[in-house]
């Protein structure tokens, strides 16, 4: 929470062109997924180019100067 505040009051200004990117934040390894308990309410089991994962998907939206316009932490699914 306080992160995701922080992270808030720094956003850059849109300028008309904006670049989407994502990235995965895996919770554990494949083999542990059944036995996972931390996350599991939220966490989900998703595939990237790489291969599987489960955890989270963090999108990030910037700017042509490299600022940070948006953010979102989504399941991996």
């Amino acid at each position: 929470m306080p992160l995701g505040t922080y992270l808030q009051t720094r956003q850059g200004q849109y300028a008309g062109l904006a670049f989407v990117d994502a990235t995965t934040l895996k919770v554990c390894h494949n083999r542990r997924i059944f036995s996972h308990r931390v996350f599991r309410a939220w966490a989900a089991r998703g595939k990237t180019s790489i291969g599987w994962f489960y955890g989270f998907k963090l999108h990030l939206v910037g700017n042509d100067a490299g600022a940070l316009l948006g953010f979102r932490i989504t399941p991996g699914n």
